[in-house]
């Protein structure tokens, strides 16, 4: 079966339009790939990468408004050692997993991806993943529990095994365009993305993995074997891959999210200014994500424990030896940008500056932040009688929710911009992010170190900056996807 607007066998790569000067400038056909609105199924011609994109960004929208009848973080987590609730973090995949869909499927358009295939399963396994982990998440409450919970555990299951598909799919489409050399293959944003990748597969299986363990135990009895083998109890091997899988996962996907924005910012560029800054700052995601998927892996499967380094207070203080390079690989974003950014200085991307900022309170909000925190524990004490054990407890869930997973989205939804809406409402979208992400950002810094309390002035001030980051994402639905149907019918 073939991909109608997909080309086969040895194709030319698509041609972009360099000329293109961005905002309020003329936006060709040629800066999208027109695969995006060829359809996937030739039995179905509305359905559409685009579409797709589009419909499963509204269908998380409205899931994570939903999510406050399940879940308000601002309430959830009294001291930094509760208790993980499960059904909270499954509801959470859901959001997640549609998201990194839509990030993949952006992916393969920005690189040009020429597989036929991929085209094929990666926009039909977006609609099965996020479907299954959303529907799923909403009942999965408990494992090992009921019938009707292992029914919506196993609901999910079929989710995570699409995006493990997904993951594969794009990966061997990586590789086939590397070995026919085309022109995006050579580039090094396009190795940051495809290593991150297959790091987000590796993460995946030793999700899966976990998951058994949870649901299971020592069946087949060989885990428990290889658990007393490493040194240690089958529930300590599986908190340990627990571990490593969420972190990998996260810091994989932000890598990938960062070589796709850099390729499509800087492609479009009619300048080489600042390249030397971009592959600095490739070149760090790239030793990054090689350095931190080592290291989780070999803990995630041994009984090391990742040592923290500059330690004082008899190892009370220091940074954890991970943090470190996510960190550097996550700067390394951070440098990437900016050099796409300013790539482009007489008239900039507006998105592009949302992201870039989005990405920079990332980092002050993750690394500054939680570095400060590991570098003063005796202060901050996680669950300890310590004097900033309350800080200590915000920054816990604020740094994983904010920080790690909202701010990434941000940028996803910027690169969704830039794509599909028209320039003059791109400033609109991109300074309303940029608004809504400071006051967020201001609100966190206040809720962690100022005011703990559950109705004080951090939580006021976050709440906005939600409100205005979700305007933002409703205004690239409509002048996105909305616009874009009522004007194909007209």
């Amino acid at each position: 079966m073939t991909t109608p607007g997909a080309p086969t066998g040895n194709s030319a790569p698509i041609k972009v339009d360099n000329r293109d000067s961005g905002v309020g400038g003329r936006q060709t056909s040629e800066t999208t790939d027109p695969r995006e609105d060829g359809a996937v199924l030739a039995r179905l011609p509305w359905l559409t990468p685009r579409r797709i994109i589009y419909a499963t960004f509204l269908w998380l929208v409205l899931f994570s408004i939903a999510s406050i009848a399940v879940s308000n973080p601002f309430a959830d987590e009294k001291t930094a050692t509760s208790n993980i609730d499960y059904w909270h973090v499954m509801y959470l995949h859901g959001l997640l997993i549609g998201m990194v869909g839509i990030t993949l499927l952006t992916t393969a358009s920005v690189f040009r991806l020429r597989w036929r295939h991929a085209w094929i399963l990666i926009p039909l396994g977006v609609i099965v993943a996020t479907l299954f982990d959303t529907v799923g998440g909403i009942f999965d409450r408990a494992i090992p529990g009921t019938i009707a919970d292992q029914v919506a555990t196993w609901v999910q299951i079929i989710g995570f095994f699409t995006l493990d598909e997904m993951l594969i799919v794009i990966s061997l489409a990586f590789f086939l365009d590397w070995r026919a050399k085309t022109d995006h293959s050579r580039r090094l944003s396009y190795f940051v993305a495809w290593l991150a990748g297959v790091s987000m597969l590796i993460a995946a299986v030793m999700g899966h993995i976990a998951g058994w363990i949870l649901e299971f135990g020592d069946r087949p009895s060989l885990l428990g074997s290889f658990a007393h083998f490493e040194g240690e109890k089958l529930t300590a091997l599986d908190s340990n891959l627990i571990t490593s899988h969420s972190h990998e996962m996260t810091v994989a996907f932000m890598v990938l999210v960062i070589a796709a924005s850099v390729s499509f910012y800087a492609e479009r560029s009619s300048t080489s200014r600042f390249l030397l800054l971009r592959r600095v700052g490739l070149s760090m995601a790239l030793i990054g994500t090689v350095a931190f998927t080592v290291i989780y892996v070999w803990s995630g499967f041994t009984s090391w424990v990742i040592p923290a380094l500059f330690t004082n207070h008899h190892g009370v203080n220091g940074v954890a030896e991970d943090d470190l390079l996510t960190g550097f690989a996550m700067f390394g974003g951070l440098l990437a940008l900016v050099g796409a950014l300013l790539s482009r200085a007489t008239k900039p991307v507006l998105p592009a500056l949302a992201a870039t900022w989005s990405w920079l309170l990332t980092i002050l909000l993750v690394v500054a932040t939680g570095y400060w925190i590991e570098f003063h524990e005796t202060h901050f004490g996680a669950g300890s009688p310590a004097p900033g054990a309350p800080s200590d407890a915000v920054f816990t869930w604020f740094h994983q929710d904010v920080g790690l997973f909202l701010m990434p989205t941000i940028a996803v939804i910027m690169l969704v911009t830039s794509r599909y809406v028209v320039p003059r409402r791109q400033d609109l979208i991109a300074w309303i992010a940029v608004a809504g992400s400071t006051v967020l950002f201001a609100g966190g810094i206040v809720y962690v170190f100022v005011d703990q309390s559950l109705h004080g002035t951090g939580y006021v001030l976050s709440t906005i900056g939600l409100v205005i980051i979700g305007a933002a994402f409703i205004g690239t639905i409509w002048w996105g996807f909305v616009q874009h149907l009522v004007n194909d019918r007209v």
